[in-house]
């Protein structure tokens, strides 16, 4: 996969097979419905992770950097990412706390790539909420909750 350097920063690359999956922002209507999201759902968002640093030198070694993410994505895809038996080290922090970014370092053995590590733990976080969001809905739709009038 071939890097290029970012206009922004001389430290910062994108690789531009890489992309990361958010689910789209729904309007009030879309917020009561019991509508099942399906792949139409998702919004591709290109420029959502750049690498820091030497960028590809090292396969197995890579410093991600996500925009617009915090301390809940990053330690649940530590978490998912160490599971992998090929990644030696996967660690994350938050350079400064007005900034809204996260660095997240993954290194592997000689049998992966750090850019293969960080894709099936992107891909294991998604099955992950998949299944939270279904087993919410099952539970949901058997109807064995307390509903309260609303005071205004």
């Amino acid at each position: 996969m071939a890097a290029s350097d970012s206009s922004d920063s001389g430290s910062l690359h994108e690789d531009q097979n890489d992309v990361v999956m958010e689910t789209e922002d729904h309007n009030e209507d879309d917020q009561g419905s019991d509508v099942d999201m399906d792949e139409d759902d998702v919004n591709v968002v290109e420029d959502k992770v750049d690498t820091v640093g030497n960028g590809f030198k090292d396969p197995t070694a890579v410093t991600f950097l996500l925009k617009n993410e915090d301390h809940t994505v990053g330690n649940t895809l530590r978490h998912l990412i160490n599971k992998n038996p090929q990644v030696d080290f996967c660690g994350y922090s938050i350079p400064h706390p007005s900034e809204h970014k996260l660095h997240i370092r993954i290194q592997t053995s000689d049998k992966t790539t750090a850019v293969d590590a960080f894709r099936k733990g992107m891909e294991d976080l998604t099955d992950m909420c998949t299944h939270i969001k279904d087993a919410f809905d099952a539970e949901l739709a058997k109807k064995e909750y307390v509903e309260f009038e609303e005071l205004a």
